[in-house]
């Protein structure tokens, strides 16, 4: 027994060590958006009105507000990724062994402790999307833990809840919830139907009472209804979503093309029961990306376990054996070559490969100027996506859509904006991270912004405007 836990401990001690370097690096614009949510919500605002907006559940945000509660600057954030890295590996060790056989376990504890980093597919970084996958893989785990070896119910309460928790950190976190649904129909079991459905049942109903608390026409719109609503129109019909695929391909191709292309390999070590799983697994994945609908490569970070999981067992089942370990390392190598050459790079090289690093540097040049030329209670707006600002900064903005696909998808954001910005209470400080003319090409708030500021600096770039007296 001491044996067979060794190797996969040593693999989640190397996804600790690979993914501690990016604790200290920079964070990108979806994490300073949560983390200034969250900020905003730990200070008394109320979760989804306008000082304290978010098209995410309560689970990322509560998760948010744990990191953040332990150190307030932001580098705790990269502690979810940090213990995330190495729960998954664990999980995937267990899910291996259970589905296939020990030495399948330990390929896939080790390969996704590299391959997990996945520098373009921002594996270092806690988006939602790695956030929802850490309790959906767990949750398979322990489904297929109480299938194949225990039917104590307890184990699959245990699915349910952590199926459920995924919901609650993503809308697109199904994968637990569809496998456990894959897993009832092979077992077939009323018990177990009842059991897996009420346990699921329970992180949903608290986030749903918390909407209901705190304003249900909010929370339904910000969760779902915007994304309803903007179905077929300009910011989210199939041309926008393959402009969107296409400028992202080249990025979503190098860190999974290979691993794609070996996992194909790995379905025949499966017997029937496995391959409903690991089916429902990546047609979970297939959804839970098409339903965010940007094509972000950090969406397909989602089903990386689940094909993880047939990579290994394409690696134990190739002859000779070490046809099968040379497969293995070669698919973990273009994360290994990236991670090594990092180490010598020139420190400018560096952050501008490590993604956000750069890019959060430049922040944190334009937040000290923010918080030397404002005082704490005035207000600023960044035009329109680097959200990461707000955290940094330590100001609020007057606005509640941090991005620009919100924007692009709410019939009203553009003339709220534009209202905004000719209100007398408009914010101090306007900074045009992107140019007007990419937000409204119609001229609109250029001319608002002609009309109602003047340029007061340009830091790194960015043009910093004050509102005129």
């Amino acid at each position: 027994m001491r044996e067979s836990v060794r190797p996969v401990l040593a693999a989640a001690v190397l996804a600790v060590l690979l993914r501690v370097p990016f604790l200290f690096t920079g964070l990108s614009t979806d994490e300073g958006g949560y983390a200034y949510v969250a900020r905003q919500w730990a200070r008394g605002e109320t979760l989804y009105g306008d000082a304290a907006w978010l098209d995410r559940p309560q689970g990322l945000l509560l998760t948010y507000r744990a990191l953040l509660a332990l150190d307030g600057s932001g580098w705790t954030i990269r502690l979810g990724v940090v213990l995330g890295g190495a729960v998954l590996t664990v999980a995937l060790a267990v899910l291996g062994t259970l589905l296939v056989n020990r030495a399948t376990g330990i390929a896939a504890a080790w390969i996704y402790a590299v391959v997990g980093v996945a520098p373009h597919l921002e594996g270092m970084t806690f988006n939602g999307e790695l956030l929802a996958s850490i309790p959906s893989t767990v949750s398979i785990a322990l489904l297929v833990l109480w299938w194949r070896r225990s039917r104590s119910l307890w184990w699959l309460a245990g699915a349910g809840l952590l199926a459920g928790t995924a919901l609650t950190m993503k809308q697109s976190g199904i994968d637990g919830v569809v496998v456990g649904l894959v897993v009832l129909v092979l077992v077939r079991r009323w018990s177990a139907v009842v059991t897996f459905a009420a346990a699921t049942a329970v992180p949903l109903l608290a986030s749903v009472l918390h909407g209901i608390v705190t304003g249900w026409s909010a929370y339904w719109t910000a969760l779902i209804g915007y994304q309803l609503t903007a179905m077929g129109g300009d910011g989210s019909n199939t041309s926008t979503r393959l402009t969107d695929l296409g400028r992202h391909a080249g990025d979503i191709a190098f860190d999974l093309a290979l691993i794609l292309l070996v996992s194909l390999l790995g379905w025949r070590l499966l017997d029937r029961g496995g391959r409903w799983v690991l089916g429902g697994w990546l047609f979970a994945g297939f959804v839970g990306i098409n339903l965010g609908g940007s094509y972000w490569p950090h969406y397909f970070v989602q089903p990386l376990p689940a094909l993880v999981l047939l990579v290994a067992a394409a690696v134990v089942g190739l002859r000779p054996a070490r046809l099968g370990w040379a497969v293995g390392g070669l698919v973990a190598l273009p994360t290994l070559v990236w991670l090594v050459a990092l180490v010598p790079m020139p420190a400018q090289r560096r952050a501008d490969t490590i993604p956000y690093d750069a890019l959060a540097a430049r922040d944190a040049t334009i937040a000290a100027v923010i918080r030397a030329s404002t005082a704490p209670e005035q207000q600023i707006y960044v035009l329109e996506s680097e959200a990461l600002l707000y955290f940094q900064a330590d100001r609020t903005s007057p606005y509640p859509y941090l991005w620009g696909k919100p924007i692009d998808k709410i019939t009203d954001a553009l003339p709220e904006l534009r209202a905004m910005l000719a209100s007398p209470a408009r914010p101090a400080l306007v900074l045009l991270d992107t140019p007007p003319e990419a937000v409204d090409p119609s001229g609109g708030i250029a001319a608002d912004l002609a009309a109602h500021y003047h340029l007061e600096a340009t830091v790194e770039g960015v043009p910093i405007l004050r509102a005129n007296p």
